[in-house]
């Protein structure tokens, strides 16, 4: 945590990213439900207006979209060569 504060990161930060260690305590792309709430609740004693979790990250697109989205982007490259 020194180094991370050295390196300029914010004390809600470094907060939140132990806090959700400590709680989940496994390496996770995202953290758990409770893991958010607890380090929400940490960071608030710190910093009580401002701070706010991480917002959830948008679900993929689905797949078909996804292709369709590929798709048009070679056809619009093999119209537009560079």
């Amino acid at each position: 945590m020194v180094t991370a504060r050295a390196g300029g990161v914010t004390v809600r930060a470094c907060i939140f990213d132990a806090t959700v260690a400590a709680v989940d305590e496994e390496v996770r792309a995202w953290p758990s439900a409770e893991a958010r709430r607890t380090a929400e609740n940490a960071c608030r004693a710190v910093d009580p207006p401002t701070v706010t979790a991480r917002p959830v990250p948008a679900p993929k697109p689905p797949a078909a979209a996804r292709l369709l989205w590929s798709l048009a982007n070679r056809i619009a490259a093999r119209q537009n060569p560079r």
